[in-house]
């Protein structure tokens, strides 16, 4: 599957202490030092900037679900943008895979960020032989260490055990119970014993489950259809029940 890159970086023209730079010249910057850098590093990579999705200075579900979900989100902090700041918040606070890059020649970082680990780069063609060349370090390092932290949110949720919120929908009990059953028809003594069962024969429960622990790939899948359905009957029955004596 292609690996995705968001690119976030000022788009309209933008002034700051010592200048002005036009929306043209970041194109430009854009165009033939970013994205030829990144495609030089790693040719399949599918390269997006957030004005060929949405319109300067909007930030729309469409950029903030590619801050989410992109492979890597390469953040240009050049130029002081308030869009540009609270875009890489939201991604370090996401998910790791985040490339900051600064022109050295470009205003002083602001004290706030000045500390984030970033590749600086020169706007000339020696600065983009450069830059590619850390590109694709980087990408080989992310490549050998895909879930290790690489920003201070991310290092410090590690060392804290922060529990993140869990939004995605799991499967459904039918797509479960489904699967559940494919699995069982990979077990004949299983699916033997189940089909006994249903017809009302008194199957000894503990058969079942010696059945299920032969086949523990199987019995995870049909444990988790009847956890989500909450029918985990056979297993409260596979205790032995003590019979009561009766009293004349």
């Amino acid at each position: 599957m292609q690996e995705t890159c968001f690119v976030v970086m000022p788009i309209g023209d933008q002034e700051f202490p010592g200048g002005t730079v036009s929306a043209s010249e970041l194109k430009q910057r854009y165009d033939d030092l970013i994205k030829e850098a990144l495609l030089r590093a790693n040719p399949t990579l599918d390269v997006v900037r957030a004005d060929e999705v949405a319109a300067p200075g909007a930030i729309t579900s469409d950029i903030i679900t590619r801050i989410m979900h992109s492979d890597y989100v390469l953040a240009d902090v050049t130029y002081p943008n308030p869009n540009v700041f609270y875009e890489l918040g939201l991604r370090h606070a996401c998910r790791i895979g985040t490339i900051i890059v600064r022109d050295r020649s470009g205003p002083k970082v602001p004290f706030d960020i000045a500390h984030l680990r970033h590749l600086d780069y020169e706007n000339t063609a020696t600065g983009l032989k450069a830059l590619a060349e850390k590109l694709s370090a980087y990408f080989r390092h992310r490549a050998d260490h895909r879930d290790h932290p690489d920003n201070q949110f991310q290092e410090h949720a590690k060392l804290t055990h922060f529990l993140f919120p869990e939004y995605s929908r799991g499967p459904s009990v039918d797509d479960l119970q489904t699967e559940a059953f494919m699995a069982v028809l990979q077990a004949p003594e299983l699916m033997e014993l189940m089909m006994r069962s249903g017809a009302g024969e008194d199957v000894d429960q503990t058969e079942i489950m010696r059945a299920m622990a032969k086949n523990p790939s199987v019995a995870k899948i049909f444990i988790q259809a009847l956890t989500k359905s909450g029918q985990l009957t056979f297993l409260e029955s596979s205790s032995p029940k003590r019979r009561s004596k009766k009293t004349r």
